[in-house]
């Protein structure tokens, strides 16, 4: 059984992203999977924000696989992307996927969105702006 994790908005989730994302959790346990989805499955009462963290902290190393819903006004989802390309390094088989990768702009300069979207293709450090152009267009064209 795979185990995922969604990182997404919960504070600054607006209603329609809330259905899309329950829509594709909803399709992911239908397949099997189990899934842990921060708005739904995380108590959000916390007066600092710690308990949340090392929750979702417990929950990425808990994932298989990481699915993205990227929105770059999320600080949460900045907070977490950090921690999973960190697990990551320890654990090499975790798979992250940015699930709305094809609705995500890359930006001209440097940008956490750019370091989102280079992670879900695959790029390495020593990539450049137009090999993050050309994943997303190879991307786009499959």
């Amino acid at each position: 059984m795979r185990k995922i994790y969604i990182i997404c908005s919960v504070r600054k989730l607006i209603e329609e992203e809330r259905v899309e994302i329950l829509a594709y959790v909803d399709r992911l346990e239908e397949e099997g999977c189990a899934v842990r989805c921060p708005f739904r499955d995380t108590n959000q009462n916390d007066e600092i924000g710690l308990r949340i963290v090392e929750e979702h902290e417990d929950d990425i190393i808990w994932a298989d696989e990481i699915h993205i819903v990227w929105n770059p006004k999320s600080e949460g989802s900045l907070w977490d992307v950090a921690q999973t390309r960190m697990a990551r390094r320890f654990m090499p088989e975790k798979k992250i996927i940015v699930v709305n990768a094809a609705k995500v702009e890359i930006t001209t300069d440097k940008t956490y969105t750019n370091v989102v979207l280079a992670t879900h293709f695959g790029l390495n450090a020593g990539d450049t702006l137009d090999d993050l152009n050309s994943a997303q267009e190879q991307a786009a064209a499959k």
